[in-house]
């Protein structure tokens, strides 16, 4: 598997006493380091996407208007949490092109590894058309997925989000478009209000995007249940080509700025899933970008967690979802036990008829 990482990274800045810093990926970094699966990551280094890159999902006076808050120095507030300081011009570009090095390295045919981990800053689910937002420059899921289909020759693609905060820059985007399923676990209410399970998409895009407002105190049951009962069959429908994850690590109990109970575990169990349905769809191709996550030694666990979900050794040989369940060890009873939002999942079945 694939980590893209830069040093370059650590230099983007939202001020003095910002949750959203280097030591994020400082500690990423270090816990691969000291990982006993190590020899299974290979690092790679990005490159910075261009401005026509960029201009696939983002206006050019946007764009421009980065460029120079960058070029005065200082400090800039696009929000009152989200900063443009000196290098942040450059390390967006650089999250961008991240994901693109990390894209073609995966659909390269003569390459064996179809999976990156792109530790990336900053993020970019809450970044517009037109403006950021949430600690959001460029909205890396979404100009990975326009990247994906103009440069990869793919057409369809599920995006899965479950940073504790609604992707709600993500959802805009393809919001009419019904070749990018979003797909977006997050707490509600909460920042950014968006996200209700009303929200499904408008037109072309009617059905093609899915939210799961889970209430405070969730915990992975209602993940595990959603993503076996719901997301694998509407998945087996939609039939995509490439997922890719918008991974927050927000979620986790520890982290302040929400209030959700996974733990690190869970995200392998997501992660564990979710690399099933790659192997049935996708030729096994998953792209994982990194958003949120702000309690950092329970981020870097739980990236290793992500990371060791994505490994295969399980899901290459389940045939079917009964498999996968035994491979888990998933007890339905305590499962259906353990769920707090029956009314959503519920709720979410019947409108995506499953």
């Amino acid at each position: 598997m694939y980590v893209i990482y830069d040093d370059f990274y650590l230099k983007h800045s939202n001020g003095s006493g910002h949750p959203e810093n280097s030591n994020r990926l400082t500690a990423i970094k270090g816990a691969i380091d000291r990982w006993s699966l190590k020899s299974r990551i290979a690092f790679r280094k990005p490159r910075s996407a261009a401005d026509k890159e960029i201009e696939m999902v983002h206006d050019k006076d946007y764009i421009q208007k980065i460029k120079d808050l960058s070029a005065m120095g200082g400090i800039s507030y696009l929000d009152p949490d989200t900063a443009v300081t000196e290098y942040t011009y450059d390390c967006s570009l650089l999250a961008a092109g991240g994901c693109f090095e990390g894209l073609d390295l995966i659909f390269d045919r003569n390459d064996k590894s179809h999976k990156f981990f792109a530790a990336v800053r900053p993020p970019g689910h809450h970044a517009f058309k037109n403006y950021g937002s949430g600690f959001c420059i460029f909205n890396n899921a979404a100009l990975s997925a326009r990247y994906a289909q103009a440069r990869c020759g793919i057409k369809k693609i599920a995006i899965i989000d479950f940073d504790a905060h609604h992707g709600n820059g993500t959802q805009n985007f393809f919001y009419d478009d019904s070749s990018v399923f979003y797909i977006s676990f997050h707490q509600y209410p909460h920042y950014p209000g968006t996200g209700n399970f009303s929200e499904i998409g408008r037109g072309k895009g009617a059905g093609f995007n899915m939210n799961f407002p889970f209430m405070d105190k969730t915990g992975d049951p209602d993940y595990i249940i959603a993503l076996l009962d719901i997301i694998i069959p509407v998945m087996e429908r939609f039939e995509p080509e490439l997922f890719l994850v918008s991974a927050g690590y927000d979620s986790h109990y520890l982290d302040t700025l929400s209030s959700l109970n996974l733990v690190e575990e869970s995200y392998y169990k997501i992660m564990y899933i979710i690399s099933y349905l790659s192997h049935k769809h996708c030729s096994d191709r998953i792209g994982i970008l990194l958003e949120g996550g702000y309690e950092y030694n329970s981020t870097a666990d739980s990236v290793l967690e992500t990371m060791r979900g994505c490994f295969g050794d399980g899901p290459l040989s389940i045939v079917n979802k009964s498999g996968l369940e035994n491979d888990l060890g998933i007890d339905r009873d305590f499962l259906t036990v353990k769920v707090k939002n029956k009314m959503i999942l519920d709720r979410v079945k019947d409108i995506f008829k499953v």
